[in-house]
């Protein structure tokens, strides 16, 4: 798996490519390929952002259930 160790790698690059769709719809203008790359980076900032969540959420729940044990 891609991001086994380190689940912040995936929170940082969903900010980065949210971040980039921003200022693309932003400054880019109306042009067919800002519109594709815009929407690409979206999606693929969801992706990361929500991957990232439910890691985490895992992972605090596993910790919780050891804590209580």
């Amino acid at each position: 798996m891609l991001f086994k160790k380190k689940k912040e790698e995936m929170f940082i690059i969903g900010m980065f490519s949210l971040l980039i769709a921003i200022l693309l719809g932003r400054f880019g203008g109306q042009y067919v390929l800002t519109d594709f790359l815009e929407g690409l980076l979206t999606g693929i900032s969801l992706v990361m952002n929500l991957c990232f969540l439910v890691r985490y959420g895992k992972e605090r729940r596993m910790n919780d259930k050891i804590s209580q044990n």
